[in-house]
């Protein structure tokens, strides 16, 4: 869970607090063979830095220079103790360690406005004078040229500011509050998720502070209001209103706002009722819909999400923005405020443990998917083609067979590295803790007779666990699910899904709701070999698969090719390899260190496994009770005895 408040320490006599005892009596024992009068100095100063240090460090960040990228910054901590140490962030927003100090430059620091040497203590952290300060000032200055939702953007058109990237803390006092001033280029506007008027804004602390992204610019902006009710709403939400902001930087031909808004009212309407709770007051889409090409994601926040999708995409992929925009709006549950235990304390410098990410954003991906279906935004054909990819996603994947969804999560880390991302090398956590969200679904409303499932499992876990200021482990899931569902056997569903590397049941599973998997094969010419473009132009040979006949032949990583069945392969971005036929007997002339050779082999034949998911015509009653319930997220009391 996020923190946003500052716990206060226990008041004492002498109106400080224990952190400031332990400091005197560290005081005292540093004064042992020293006069008496330096003791008091020493003592004097303790207690003077501490009874500022409730004060809130003070940030001012100018975005006045957008043509020069670099975001300046000036620091402010009052009441500083010597050597106070200012740290910045390794890991955010991204499950990578991303050495965001690599944009910082121009680092100086003054003690009541007298210049200070500042002294290196590693990579991320430096430190301050050896005297305590009234004031210790630090400015700086960091180069802000990556597009969100990840990171941080300053130019002509717009900001968008992710703290983590820009701002230090204390690494001693991360709970202190905070107070930002952001000073802006003229006619530019704002909008933050963070608390505050005009051009100042606070945080009860780093944590709060650095989840709350900036926009700034000449934005589209528009709002609504929305609650809900049902007789299952949480004592905190019953008659609850929240207001919904949505942030669009965008060319306004690139997007229809009448369209946007109605979507994202019924994918908010939707997964509020689902989670029966409302927890927040002000909830705030940034959106980005940028002309230029480039990846697409988003970002969850405590009060609002991050997205950016290109504008050829949101014309090409009818529905994707819906989808991504699902997806984090169910984070404001399933992260924000269900939280592993393996998240927690967040540590911005060596980072976490990731192994719940097939629950925290596979899962997401499951409702992302359900609450589109249960919002009328997609119906029950593209729903099953859906699941359907989804499917086939994994299964094209060899490296499901020996890592495990928890380990894929662990590994999160590696994803910045392409070759991380080849099939045989590794799944993806969001792609199987999807399926495993819907086949625990199946499983959970199978076993209750449909009196149960993973949104009970859900609402369970934001009761029982975010709203106490608790963090779950898996064990925690085992427990809530065996409590639902007594015979639906989770352990085994743990021990061989999450944490082994078990083929998923699909047949079973989707079987409970009448629904089956059906596939078709095709046979494909499968070459032996890869290419990639060489400096040239030309393509050259990047793998060769043992065994294939390809390597048989001789074929080499690195071989150029000239010609394929006596017709030249120019050197075009556009030009691909021939489409040969399964078994065709082919003929290469390469180029090999200097030298022209001719070979010749059979292309390989592979198969290629599609897949259908298709309804029953005639399902059995309960296979009909658990169909409807999960599609329409419903759960119904137990059957009459002696009914199937």
């Amino acid at each position: 869970m996020t923190r946003n408040f500052l716990i206060p320490g226990r008041e004492t006599d002498f109106g400080t607090s224990d952190q400031t005892h332990s400091s005197i009596i560290r005081s005292i024992r540093r004064t042992r063979g020293t006069s008496w009068r330096l003791f008091l100095l020493l003592l004097l100063a303790s207690v003077r830095g501490t009874a500022q240090a409730a004060e809130p460090i003070r940030y001012v960040v100018d975005l006045r220079a957008p043509d020069s990228h670099l975001v300046q910054v000036t620091m402010n901590v009052p009441g500083a103790a010597p050597a106070t140490e200012i740290q910045i962030p390794a890991w955010d927003c991204l499950y990578q360690i991303r050495d965001f100090v690599r944009n910082v430059q121009d680092l100086e620091a003054k003690c009541d406005g007298q210049r200070v040497e500042l002294g290196r203590v590693d990579l991320n952290t430096w430190r301050g004078s050896n005297r305590p300060c009234d004031n210790l000032e630090f400015r700086y200055a960091v180069y802000a040229r990556e597009d969100g939702p990840f990171s941080s953007t300053l130019d002509s058109e717009h900001a968008y500011l992710n703290f983590a990237m820009l701002l230090f803390y204390l690494p001693n006092d991360r709970d202190r509050a905070a107070q930002v001033k952001i000073l802006l280029p003229e006619g530019w506007k704002l909008a933050t998720l963070l608390a505050g008027d005009g051009d100042e804004f606070q945080a009860g602390n780093y944590d709060a502070l650095v989840d709350s992204p900036v926009e700034a610019g000449h934005f589209a902006e528009y709002t609504y209001t929305q609650g809900f009710h049902t007789s299952n709403t949480t004592p905190d939400s019953a008659g609850k209103r929240a207001t919904f902001r949505v942030i669009v930087h965008a060319d306004p031909g690139d997007y229809s706002a009448d369209r946007l808004l109605d979507s994202i009212q019924k994918i908010t309407a939707t997964e509020t009722t689902l989670m029966q709770d409302l927890p927040f007051e002000r909830y705030t889409f940034i959106l980005h819909f940028p002309r230029a090409a480039g990846p697409s994601g988003g970002m969850e926040h405590r009060n609002g999400a991050a997205i950016t999708v290109p504008a050829s995409v949101t014309r090409e992929r009818q529905g994707y923005v819906e989808d991504v925009i699902a997806h984090e709006f169910f984070h404001a549950w399933n992260v924000k405020l269900i939280r592993p235990q393996g998240l927690e304390p967040i540590d911005y410098i060596h980072g976490n443990d990731t192994r719940d990410l097939w629950f925290c954003e596979g899962v997401t991906s499951t409702y992302a998917e359900l609450a589109l279906l249960r919002a009328g935004l997609i119906n029950r054909d593209t729903f099953y083609s859906r699941l359907a990819a989804a499917i086939q996603a994994l299964q094209e994947r060899a490296a499901r067979r020996f890592q495990g969804v928890e380990t894929s999560g662990r590994e999160a880390w590696f994803e910045k590295y392409a070759d991380y991302h080849r099939p045989e090398r590794s799944i993806s956590y969001y792609n199987k803790g999807e399926l495993l969200g819907f086949l625990l679904d199946l499983g959970i409303r199978n076993a209750s007779h449909n009196q149960a499932s993973l949104d009970d499992v859900m609402r369970r876990l934001n009761q029982d666990f975010a709203h106490q200021g608790r963090f779950y482990t898996l064990a925690d899931i085992r427990a809530i699910v065996s409590k639902l569902a007594p015979s639906f056997g989770v352990d085994r569903f743990l021990a061989d899904y999450v944490q082994g590397t078990q083929e998923l049941d699909y047949a079973t599973y989707l079987g409970y709701a009448g629904v089956r998997l059906a596939t078709k094969i095709t046979q494909l010419a499968a070459p032996g070999f890869a290419v990639s473009r060489a400096p040239t132009g030309l393509m050259q040979v990047d793998s060769v698969e043992p065994a294939s006949d390809a390597l048989g032949a001789g074929l080499q990583p690195g071989d150029v090719l000239l010609e394929a069945d006596g017709e030249p392969l120019p050197a075009a971005a556009e030009a691909t390899l021939p489409r040969w036929r399964p078994g065709q007997t082919v003929e290469l002339q390469i180029a090999r260190e200097g030298k022209t050779q001719v070979m010749k082999f059979r292309v390989g034949v592979s198969q290629k496994v599609s897949y259908r998911v298709k309804e029953e015509p005639n399902p059995e009653p309960r296979q009909l009770r658990v169909r409807e319930g999960w599609l329409k997220g419903e759960t119904a009391p137990a059957p009459v005895p002696g009914t199937p």
